[in-house]
């Protein structure tokens, strides 16, 4: 009788089904056979009892419940043959290389369980990020840059505006304020210092991640530079030019070095120091303003009257000017643009509040001054030099008066001006280096906690930024201006994509298509009107843009660099027999295995094939790993995906080069858990990635803490 049954070999199956399966089909359960045979080779252990003429009719009937259940559990319990290697059976492309080397390895399947002590110490690390800067100390670090702009873009407003400088410079403010709720959204939803780099990476990919990059990365070394050489611009005219020759790059180096050295400390210390400077320098144009006002109630408006005379003479085009006066004024409110880059920093509640009172305060400043400067000095003195602010203060106050303005501008524009690149450029690199960009090193820190390798490295820009520029300040100037307007156009990009492709990202403040759409076209017509003014400006810019946004790709495609060089030195058969390049093929093969050792973490809600493949091609394209880390977090054992471990297994030999690993872990999805879970298998949140939440998901981004969304 045994032998007229069919025999199965499987490791262990649900009796109830067992049960069902040998009443309907007469099978004999034989328990815990090899698991290695093909499916092919399981199917033909079958021996059906029943006659010929019924197994024909049977074979053209579609499959019962109980035989789908058989055909699910032994695709389930396959396992993967330990000895056997998945990789091509083609030639490898590497002479002196088999395709073993692209071999990942097999995945595993593992369940992980967290002590309470794992959950308490993962509570208390999520405590510990919490923000400390309140609304004061973080517009000091941005608004230092903005407050201090008074000092360089007056006398090139004037150039271009003249009696309307005060007009153009209050549209400049005006238009700001368009991008402040883009700001509030893109900052509620991807709260993460980097600014444009995070919110490309988490609402694009890493190629226009890298781009923002590259804007940004000039930008805040732009910053610093232009900042510095101002201050030495401004002394060496105060001195009558004994600061001429090499000394006026001398001391804005020195500025440069000074700073940076006041940047070894942490940034709520540093925050400390710029809020000082915002002090100093607002109760100096406060003194200014209401001497100023003084001098004009009592002198009367004779000078402005003759000022409107002298440029309605010139019979200036008004529409002309007023166009290209707003484009230029625009340097005006350079500063506002870093903000975003510390926003890990800033308090949730403050953040708002620092965006309207950076935006207000430069308001105040720029216009009222201006008016000031027409309404006592006349046409001649105010085009006759740079110092504009330090004449109006000797003209208003006397010569102690133009002392303290010089003062002040060597701290509010050489300190807070220098500081604001410096914190913008170091929160930046941190964030490259935490997700591969850049060598780990960039996250070493001081007992300060601040980065010397990030300082030193911005430095080292900075003056090589100065100095390629052939030390002189109108061609540094250029270069700044572009790469701050390029900068606000990708901030209201990087709205639209988020809008576009993370429209179920939770956040606080939303703003209207509409509006992002209306501000970029109005940056778009800003920057189109400084190209035509500076044709040159837009060619550094390109230039300087290139070499570091190349810098970058080179770094992200480190993989495919190596590939392509072990490509050429297998065509190169004299290589070859050099001693020296004599196994260059097997040590980049080490190198590449080292690039790929850090594992990608995918945490997956359900079992769908599709999302598991498209989660596996993002990281292929974006990444450089061998291993990725499938992570479900469960409940119930009964709430596990039934399909996800065997599609695991599937794809897991579907991709060799590949290995794919998978962890179940009890526990509620929350920010602690995620927290719990790097620590216990030792991968940064950086490494880890997740399909994007929706709103009735109850967390926003940020409280994962550095976790990155992508669409599955």
């Amino acid at each position: 009788m045994e032998d007229d049954k069919k025999t199965i070999t499987l490791g262990a199956l649900p009796k109830q089904l067992l049960s069902n399966l040998e009443d309907e089909r007469n099978i004999h359960y034989e328990p815990h056979a090899s698991p290695l045979r093909s499916r092919a080779n399981r199917r033909s252990t079958y021996h059906d009892t029943r006659d010929e003429n019924d197994a024909d009719l049977a074979s053209n009937l579609p499959p019962s419940f109980a035989q789908s259940e058989f055909e699910t559990i032994v695709r389930k319990q396959r396992n993967n043959q330990p000895h056997t290697l998945k990789i091509r059976n083609a030639p490898s492309r590497f002479p002196h290389l088999d395709n073993l080397w692209e071999f990942a390895g097999w995945g595993t399947m593992s369940y992980i369980e967290l002590t309470a002590e794992d959950m308490r110490s993962a509570e208390v690390r999520t405590l510990e990020r919490h923000s400390q800067l309140d609304q004061y100390r973080a517009s000091s670090i941005a608004g230092n840059d903005m407050y201090g702009s008074v000092f360089y873009a007056f006398p090139a407003v004037v150039a271009v505006a003249g009696i309307l400088s005060p007009v153009v410079l209050l549209v400049a403010c005006t238009i700001l304020l368009l991008y402040r709720p883009i700001f509030l959204e893109l900052g509620s939803a991807v709260r993460f210092n980097g600014a444009i780099y995070a919110y490309l990476l988490q609402c694009s990919g890493k190629t226009m991640a890298l781009i923002g990059t590259a804007a940004m990365c000039l930008d805040g070394v732009a910053t610093a530079s232009v900042s510095a050489a101002t201050v030495s611009a401004y002394i060496s005219g105060e001195v009558h030019g004994a600061l001429s020759g090499m000394k006026g790059p001398v001391v804005a180096m020195a500025f440069l070095v000074f700073v940076a050295a006041m940047g070894l400390m942490n940034i709520r210390e540093s925050s400390g120091v710029t809020l000082s400077f915002t002090v100093i320098h607002l109760a100096t144009m406060a003194i200014l303003m209401v001497a100023s006002i003084v001098t004009w109630a009592r002198n009367g408006s004779g000078v402005l009257v003759a000022n409107w005379q002298a440029y309605h003479s010139s019979s200036p085009d008004i529409g002309r000017s007023l166009f290209y006066g707003v484009c230029i004024a625009f340097l005006g409110v350079t500063g506002f643009e870093t903000t975003p880059t510390y926003i890990e920093s800033i308090r949730p509640d403050a953040y708002p509040a620092t965006l309207i009172i950076t935006i207000i305060t430069a308001t105040v400043l720029n216009a009222p001054l201006m008016l000031f400067v027409y309404a006592v000095l006349p046409h001649d003195m105010i085009t006759s030099g740079g110092n504009v602010l330090s004449l109006l203060a000797e003209a208003v106050g006397g010569r102690w008066l133009r002392i303290i303005v010089v003062i002040d501008c060597v701290c509010v524009v050489g300190g807070g001006g220098v500081l604001a690149g410096l914190v913008s450029m170091c929160s930046l690199l941190e964030r490259l280096a935490l997700d591969r960009i850049i060598p780990p090193l960039f996250l070493k820190t001081l007992p300060t906690g601040s980065s010397h390798y990030s300082v030193a490295f911005f430095l080292f820009l900075a003056i090589v930024l100065y100095a390629s520029s052939g030390f002189a300040l109108h061609t540094i100037s250029g270069v700044f201006s572009v790469s701050f307007l390029v900068v606000l156009l990708l901030y209201a990009v990087s709205n639209m994509l988020l809008k576009f492709n993370r429209d179920r990202l939770p956040r606080r403040h939303k703003t209207s298509l509409g509006l992002t759409v209306f501000a970029f076209l109005i940056t778009l017509f800003v920057f189109v009107g400084n190209i035509i003014q500076a044709p040159g400006a837009i060619g550094l810019f390109a230039a300087y843009f290139a070499a570091v946004l190349l810098c970058l790709f080179g770094l992200s495609t480190q993989l495919k660099l190596a590939r392509l060089i072990m490509w050429l030195y297998a065509q190169q058969s004299t290589l070859q027999r050099w001693r020296f390049f004599k196994g260059l093929d097997a040590s980049i093969v080490k190198w590449i295995k080292r690039l790929k050792s850090q594992p990608i973490v995918v945490w997956v809600k359900g079992d769908d094939i599709y999302n598991l493949v498209e989660a596996i091609l993002y990281i292929r394209k974006n990444e450089i790993t061998a291993r990725i880390i499938f992570l479900h977090a469960y409940m119930n054992i009964t709430d596990i995906p039934p399909e996800l471990e065997a599609n695991v297994k599937l794809l897991d030999e579907a991709f060799p080069a590949i290995t794919l690993d998978l962890i179940f872990l009890k526990g509620e999805f929350n920010p602690t858990l995620v927290e719990a879970a790097s620590a216990k298998i030792d991968v940064p949140k950086s490494q880890m990635l997740m399909d994007t939440m929706g709103h009735e998901h109850g967390r926003s981004l940020a409280d994962y803490g550095g976790v990155r969304v992508a669409r599955f």
